[in-house]
């Protein structure tokens, strides 16, 4: 049986590839030549790599060595689910030779050592992870990222204006700096589904189950994250605010050289507790797609011509100067005050993070695990998740533009 999900796990789903299962006809896996005596390490990561080969795995390459792959394709070439837990199982002393004559007793034959989990969650994360990649990842340009070793609380501090030098006296006597009373908060939270591979899909020798399934639970993990960080962003209306200098509104705000010139100004003017300057330049440009065009424009021509006929100078002073960087979660419906017109100047993260993403023990891609159902239940789990918390930062970190 699977161990127990951490006490904290939240947010889980349990999800049934098949609701009906008709009988199926006994399917024959060939006898191996030899049977061996337990799988090792290495026979493990060559049927890994069968496995991974025979689904289409993107770029095997990148997870196994070359040696590694031309050996599961002279083994095991085209190698199905079957065939996977049947060896595993002939390997731990089961005597079948048919998935079908007894299921119950290859599940726990395959099982009864770690080789079995190690593979079929080996395989599963790299399809995770394959799917985790797919996805739009443009927080990772604006964020601080933070590895905490717990869920608990976690507080941070940055050091300012009271850590600038000062003149050394006659006497060599250094003044004491101290932390400035900026504290900064986060915290980590888990996030999961668990799917099962049901007895039809083993039946069925459907290799799918064990490479598209981890492929969507992996885009849905990054759909989570994006949904969390980009929620937490746009609750900006009492962080962005005027009174702060982090927020500029009207007609003149829409994205052109001209609001750039605005916004650079207002992020310029931004000071230290104590009126000082932060000596800090404004880094990425971040807009919604809807002005993705505009701004990689704005970034990347060294001249800017008007239609209306009138004066208007044309070298673009703002060519080069910031990043441009776009994200469709700033302006999707789906997302609370999401918006077409509005764009930031932000700070690079790793100065003035105006927003940060800790991850549990450093683990920023989600995990995925597999074990033997149930007694009561013929098949096999997967369940995936991802230890991550969200909070802004400093708002001295970013201007926002409203653009109307």
């Amino acid at each position: 049986m699977p161990p127990d999900f951490p006490r904290h796990l939240h947010a889980v789903a349990h999800l049934n590839l098949h609701a009906h299962e008709s009988p199926m006809p006994a399917t024959l896996v060939p006898t191996p030549t030899t049977t061996p005596a337990g799988l090792g390490e290495t026979d493990a990561e060559i049927l890994g790599a069968a496995l991974c080969l025979a689904a289409k795995l993107p770029q095997p390459e990148r997870h196994f060595d070359d040696a590694i792959i031309d050996l599961a394709q002279r083994r095991y070439r085209g190698i199905g689910l079957q065939e996977t837990l049947l060896r595993a199982a002939q390997a731990n002393g089961c005597p079948l030779t048919s998935v079908r004559a007894d299921l119950a007793q290859v599940l726990q034959a395959g099982f009864s050592t770690s080789a079995l989990d190690g593979i079929l969650s080996n395989v599963a994360t790299k399809f995770l992870l394959a799917g985790f990649e797919r996805i739009e990842a443009s927080w990772r340009e604006i964020a601080a990222i933070r590895n905490v070793k717990d869920f608990k609380p976690v507080e941070s501090y940055r050091l300012g204006a009271n850590a600038r030098y000062e003149k050394v006296g006659p006497g060599g006597e250094l003044k004491h700096g101290r932390f400035q009373e900026e504290k900064f908060t986060n915290q980590a939270d888990t996030y999961g589904k668990m799917v099962t591979i049901s007895r039809t899909d083993i039946i069925n020798d459907d290799l799918g189950a064990l490479t598209e399934v981890p492929e969507r639970l992996g885009r849905g993990a990054a759909m989570a994250l994006n949904e969390q960080f980009w929620t937490v962003f746009l609750d900006n209306a009492g962080f962005f605010t005027q009174a702060n200098g982090s927020l500029r509104t009207g007609p003149a705000t829409a994205l052109s050289i001209d609001a750039l010139t605005q916004a650079e100004i207002a992020f310029n003017d931004k000071t230290e507790p104590d009126g000082q300057p932060i000596g800090i330049d404004a880094k990425i440009l971040l807009v919604p797609k809807s002005l993705a065009v505009t701004a990689a424009q704005l970034m990347t021509s060294l001249e800017i011509r008007s239609n209306s006929g009138d004066a208007y100078p044309t070298s673009n002073p703002h060519a080069g100067k910031f990043k441009a960087v776009s994200s469709v979660w700033l302006d999707s419906p789906a997302i609370p005050g999401s918006s077409r017109t509005a764009w930031y100047l932000v700070a690079d993260p790793r100065d003035l993070p105006v927003i940060e993403v800790a991850f549990l023990g450093g683990q920023e891609k989600p995990t995925i695990e597999s074990a033997e159902l149930d007694f009561s239940v013929l098949g096999i789990q997967l369940r995936g998740f991802h230890d991550f918390g969200i909070k802004k930062q400093d708002a001295r970190g970013a201007v926002k533009m409203m653009g109307v």
